[in-house]
């Protein structure tokens, strides 16, 4: 890497650990010496909901700047549903890097993307799955991007991940060492045949077309906003155990869990956060949750 500034963005979910990626990313530059920042991007969003974390790294003089990154260098994406959802190279510079965890192939990606960057892929959930025992992939793609964009050195990464994590700090280095084995890294190049691709823009109303009084008018925060979008994993029902007392409704934060025809609830998916409070409130455990696709 050049000795100017280096700036990278983390796309990822509320809990995924985008914001603790930056913030390693920053202790490892700052312990071979380099500047580093890192700092994260979000409102009220609560757990799965997409969530934005940066990196600014030089190694000539301190980093001054502390707006938002708007044309990185280096995207990285925890989340591989986020791919689908929102444009993750919105900004990303010529001749810079796109990183996603994600079981699918390079080829395959390149599908959806065209631009003069380069695509490096990991199924980092896998890796994290095997030797951390859940499928949270934020010290996991720390390899994907080391091995990607070398701005940081893996090694540099011990001290942080043992103040972050303790006892658990080498299996987390032994995932990110492994997801760097395991990284796939191809050119993109601009090209005609790519899948076409749109994005859900919430629209909001101006200042005066707002109704007198509270503004959710039903289930979710807003009743045009796809918040199912925000979820990793939804709820799925087992009638064998359910007895209908209707305990989830009841808990759901959100209000989109609904008696159905048949005496039996189920909740409004285009709405449900995957926050899992139905499935612990349930005292037959009659639903469970189940991660997305």
């Amino acid at each position: 890497m050049k000795n100017d500034i280096i700036e990278i963005r983390w796309h990822g979910r509320g809990g995924q650990g985008a914001v603790t990626s930056a913030e390693l990313t920053a202790l490892a530059a700052i312990h071979e010496g380099k500047y580093a920042q890192a700092f994260p991007s979000f409102g009220p969003e609560r757990r799965g909901a997409p969530v934005l974390a940066f990196n600014r790294i030089r190694t000539d003089r301190a980093v001054r700047e502390r707006s938002g990154i708007i044309k990185p260098d280096i995207v990285v994406v925890i989340d591989p549903g986020l791919v689908s959802l929102i444009n993750v190279t919105d900004g990303l510079k010529p001749g810079g890097t796109l990183i996603v965890n994600s079981a699918r192939s390079v080829e395959d990606l390149q599908q959806d993307f065209s631009g003069d960057w380069k695509l490096a892929v990991v199924d980092a959930a896998s890796i994290a799955k095997k030797l951390l025992g859940v499928n949270i992939v934020n010290t996991t793609m720390l390899g994907a991007l080391i091995k990607a964009t070398e701005v940081i050195d893996c090694d540099s990464l011990r001290e942080p991940l043992e103040e972050r994590f303790g006892a658990r700090a080498k299996s987390n280095f032994e995932a990110c060492k492994q997801a760097a084995e395991n990284t796939v890294i191809s050119e993109i190049t601009p090209s005609g045949d790519k899948r076409p691709r749109s994005f859900a823009v919430e629209k909001l109303p101006k200042w005066n077309e707002l109704p007198v009084g509270c503004v959710v008018t039903d289930v979710g925060n807003t009743k045009a906003f796809c918040t199912g979008n925000w979820k990793s994993q939804h709820p799925e029902w087992l009638d064998s155990k359910c007895i209908k007392c209707g305990i989830c409704s009841i808990f759901c934060p959100e209000g989109c869990i609904k008696q159905q025809k048949d005496g039996f609830f189920r909740a409004d998916l285009f709405y449900c956060k995957g926050c899992g409070i139905c499935a612990r409130e349930c005292w037959t455990q009659a639903i469970k949750m189940v991660e997305e696709a």
